[in-house]
């Protein structure tokens, strides 16, 4: 993120020292009418909302025949998935395309790079390391069984590994359909069917996918995302974790007969450059007192011109925004808000936030659009309150990270040219969705929505503008 001033923020600002912290969404009732609404709280682990899930592979996988170590747990999982695609797109095939499904008949190679055996399509184990692929003229997949799949396992768990199968399956899908495309414009289909495919593993499928699976999933995509600052018409491009993300939640959503429809610029690749060489060295993140100490400002901006639009009516400035040291936490309503670390006092009318360990701790593991959206979903919160919201906390939640997106698409849009300073910087998107899906608490699901609810809530906002917030579900 990126800005042409530097503004003070409203109310008091204090940037404090560091120190590892964690979070947990949390609502705070208050009495009966009093409450604190937003995201904290010191018992959750940074990595997610909680540990990923193991021991998901189905028992099927019989008649898979897998070229390397069958006994493998990494192949088991996926020769379940194999026998579960094969069977899937057996059914959904014809309703798409026409015709038969040809099943994928050129082999399944678990590869062991190190071990100097290839599969067809490889010329060399750097071509297979760290990878999965589809070759077209061998009618093959094949993967890294030694690094990639057990990376991502030990990382997001068990069901990463059938959506990395499904999205090389989407692939033969395009060979078999003859798709063409620009290589981003594949790959986001590609993860569309993998999404489709993850749907139908949920509602009856030989994997059970949980809600926490799908979460999982979803930060695999950010962690296989392009570098920030790739173009769409790289010849390697995969896209952005914020395209990729929303292509599989797409085909998760609306099915395959969705992903038929993509084409080169259809949905559209967000592409975001660098503003300048100073941006790009430090991989467009600005300092952290410029993040806090601005991005309320910005809120302010953006809420003073959305709420009349949305109303008729002026917009009421937040009374405060502070910043504390969580030794000595503001009260809310006269009650301790000692368990947290991000929230919106609603009978105050005040955003604040831990400074000293939890806020710098984000900034430095998901970057600065990280904070900036955080803090966003604390004004989403505010406007709510002026806007009469009386919905159940999950849908407020889910709504102010709705109007978050609507922020995020100001800026990236920059219609405020005249008042506003900032710009996103490459990987700003995929940082917000990191805050929303990554750091969390176990028992954040019951107020606010699961992570994958709240990326979509943060899409939604930036896809389709503030006023599809008001109806958010």
């Amino acid at each position: 993120m990126t800005t042409n001033t530097r503004r003070s923020s409203l109310g008091t600002s204090y940037v404090g020292t560091t120190r590892a912290s964690t979070l947990r969404a949390a609502a705070l009732v208050i009495a009966a009418v009093v409450s604190v609404s937003g995201c904290a709280g010191k018992d959750a682990s940074p990595s997610g909302g909680s540990a990923p899930t193991e021991g998901l592979a189905a028992a099927g996988g019989e008649g898979v025949d897998i070229e390397g170590d069958a006994a493998n747990p990494i192949n088991k999982i996926v020769a379940s998935a194999i026998a579960d695609l094969q069977s899937y797109w057996a059914d959904e095939f014809p309703t798409l395309y026409g015709g038969t499904y040809q099943p994928v008949t050129g082999g399944f190679f678990a590869v062991t790079p190190s071990s100097g055996d290839l599969p067809p399509c490889a010329a060399s184990a750097d071509e297979i390391a760290g990878n999965a692929f589809y070759c077209p003229s061998k009618d093959v997949v094949a993967w890294d069984v030694e690094g990639l799949l057990p990376d991502l396992r030990q990382r997001f768990g068990d069901f990463v590994i059938p959506v990395v199968l499904a999205h090389e399956w989407g692939h033969a899908i395009q060979a078999r359909a003859k798709f063409e495309g620009r290589t981003v414009t594949r790959e986001i289909q590609a993860d569309c069917f993998a999404g489709a495919w993850a749907a139908h593993a949920q509602s009856g499928g030989d994997f059970k996918a949980s809600p926490n699976d799908l979460d999982n999933a979803l930060a695999g995509f950010l962690f296989l995302r392009d570098e920030p600052g790739t173009q769409a018409s790289d010849p390697s491009a995969h896209g952005s974790g914020f395209d990729r993300v929303g292509s599989f939640q797409d085909g998760f959503d609306n099915g395959a007969k969705s992903c038929t429809g993509y084409k080169d610029g259809t949905p559209p690749v967000v592409e975001v450059p660098f503003g300048n060489a100073a941006d790009e060295k430090r991989g467009g993140d600005a300092p952290y007192a410029q993040i806090v100490n601005g991005v309320p400002y910005d809120l302010e901006d953006y809420w003073s011109k959305l709420f009349p639009e949305l109303t008729g009516k002026p917009w009421t400035p937040v009374k405060a925004i502070e910043p504390f040291d969580p030794k000595r936490a503001p009260k809310c309503g006269g009650s301790p808000t000692d368990d947290y670390v991000l929230f919106y006092c609603v009978p105050e009318d005040y955003i604040g936030w831990d400074n000293v360990d939890a806020m710098p701790d984000f900034y430095r593991k998901g970057g600065d659009f990280a904070v900036a959206a955080l803090i966003a979903t604390q004004y989403g919160l505010a406007g709510l309150s002026r806007l009469g919201d009386t919905s159940d906390p999950k849908i407020s939640s889910l709504r102010a990270d709705c109007f978050a997106g609507g922020w995020t698409a100001s800026v990236l849009l920059g219609n405020r040219s005249k008042t506003s300073s900032f710009q996103i910087s490459p990987g700003d998107l995929d940082e917000a969705i990191s805050a929303l899906l990554i750091f969390r608490g176990a028992d954040d699901a019951a107020r606010q929505g699961s992570g994958f609810t709240r990326v979509e809530a943060f899409r939604d906002g930036v896809v389709n503008g503030a006023n599809a917030c008001v109806a958010e579900q």
